[in-house]
This record gives structure tokens, sequence and C-alpha cells, in this order.
């Protein structure tokens, strides 16, 4: 974990600021929300887990690949603070209880960790198995500051109910591979944050274009102006090939050398395996499969 981060509960103020802007997300077309229970009131009849606590809010999210998912926001205790904890929708008993918020300086970030406890001799196979399919034991997932953001939200938390369930059945039906960044989508909001407004990066755009009158992807040699026309004119990915998780805390100076330039599917290849790939591995692939 970064030493930048700072670790703390999930308070009041957060849970508050979470539940307000899923209950804006829920009326908004294609929400993934398909009932609430009415906030604030403390639990009943749901389960002995929750009933009875300071409760500030519940959804039911849509979940595509089975039983769908209660999400509730409830207090465990005022040392605690406030859990965020999932459920399936027969309430059987909570699958996922998060309660430690990280924080970046541009955001909270909800953090659990997969660590099974069951007497059988299998745990480390289910740590493998969440591992290999949810691509890190370690679950990092960046809370929601506007309603645009909400619909990932309850997408990543789906996802970890979804593994969590078939890490601890040791499933033969197994679980999509997550998609994207397998630090989280922390780290892709962090990484893309520093693609998308660094300054650095139109100097390296303006250096490739005087040097070799394009951009093309560093890895497979795609030219969006080409397939483009005037649509794809000095269009360009940018890749820090220096992870965020690598950052000193204070920041560091990025250099040129620093920075490839890539079309948008090797730079989702470039992201896809952890270690990431190098731009030669990468290279070395596309040029494999022509």
């Amino acid at each position: 974990m970064p030493k930048y981060f700072k670790e703390d509960i999930v308070d009041k103020m957060i849970a508050e600021k979470l539940s307000e802007v899923i209950e804006v997300y829920s009326k908004t077309p294609g929400s993934l929300v398909k009932n609430s229970l009415p906030p604030k009131l403390p639990l009943r009849d749901f389960h002995q887990w929750a009933d009875g606590r300071p409760f500030e809010s519940g959804f039911l999210l849509e979940n595509r690949f089975g039983s769908n998912v209660w999400l509730l926001i409830v207090e465990w205790n005022p040392k605690n603070g406030f859990y965020v904890v999932l459920f399936p929708e027969d309430k059987s008993g909570p699958v996922a209880e998060i309660h430690t918020v990280l924080n970046e300086g541009d955001g909270d970030i909800l953090k659990w960790r997969y660590s099974p406890s069951k007497r059988d001799g299998q745990n480390e196979k289910r740590k493998t198995y969440f591992n290999k399919y949810f691509l890190d034991l370690n679950v990092l997932i960046a809370l929601p500051s506007t309603v645009s953001e909400v619909h990932d939200f309850a997408e990543e938390l789906i996802s970890l109910y979804l593994n969590r369930l078939k890490a601890d059945n040791l499933d033969e039906d197994t679980p999509d591979y997550r998609d994207g960044f397998p630090e989280g989508k922390l780290k892709e909001r962090l990484h893309v944050s520093r693609e998308r407004n660094s300054s650095l990066i139109r100097v390296v755009k303006k250096e490739a274009l005087s040097k070799y009158g394009k951009l093309v992807c560093e890895c497979c040699s795609f030219d969006f102006a080409l397939v483009y026309g005037d649509l794809g004119h000095e269009f360009i990915e940018a890749h820090h090939t220096v992870p965020v998780s690598e950052l000193h805390s204070g920041g560091e100076e990025t250099k040129k050398e620093d920075i490839a330039l890539v079309c948008s599917n090797c730079h989702r290849m470039l992201h896809r395996r952890r270690p990431w790939l190098s731009i030669g591995e990468l290279k070395s692939l596309a040029n494999y499969a022509k």
C-alpha cells in the first residue's frame, strides 16, 4: 500500500455523502438500484447482524450474474464507525463487511482484503482463486463523489460480491476475469489523472510530431490520423511507464522518457497484466500476432 494514504474509519459524514449520491443515482436511467430501504430508520427483520443498529441507507443492486446484492450503510459501533456491507438478496448473511477508508488527498477509497478463515485446509486455494479472477487480494474501490461515478462503484461492489462467493466455494463455474487495472479503480483514476493533466505530455507529443510528422503507437504503429482522417489528427494516448503505486509520497518529477505514446488498445493491454507489461514486451506480442 502506498505510504501516502491515510487510513481511517468510514465516519458519519462519509456515510451520509455516499447515501445521498447513491439515492440520486437510483433515480437515473439505467441505474443498477432495483429497490431501497427507508433511510435512517433502524432495521427490523433484515438480519441479526444489522437489526437495531444506527442505519444510514440500503440499496438492492442488480446483479446480472446471479442473486441481486444488498448494499447496506450501517454503523457497527461508535469506535469502528459505519460499515459498507454486502448481503445477498435473501439476506442470509453478510458477504463482505468494509469499514476501512483511505484518503489520498483527492478522494476517499474503501479498502477490504480477502482473507478466508474456513477450517478445511483450503484457504490458500481460495486466495489463489480470488487473486486469479479479481486480480488482487486487496480490494480498493474509490468512493463516488458524483452521480456519474456511482455506476462503476456499484459494479465494483457486485464484482467483489461475486468473486467472494465463488472463491469461498471454489466454484467450478468461475467468474469472468475482473477487467482493467488490477490494483483497483483508485489506481486507474490516479493514473489517468496524471496521463490527462500533465503538461509534459503536450511536450512529448509536440516533439514526436516535429521528429516524425505524425503520432503513431510505439507498440503496434497504429496511426489514428491514417485510419480516421481529421478526426484522428494529432490523437494518441500517453502511458506512464512508472506505476502510480511506485511514486513517492511527496511526488516526483516525471521525465519525458517515462511517457510512451500508444493507441487505446495497446494502452489497455499494457495494464492488463500485473506487473504491467513493458513497451518492449507488448511490442513483441503485437509483432508476433502480425
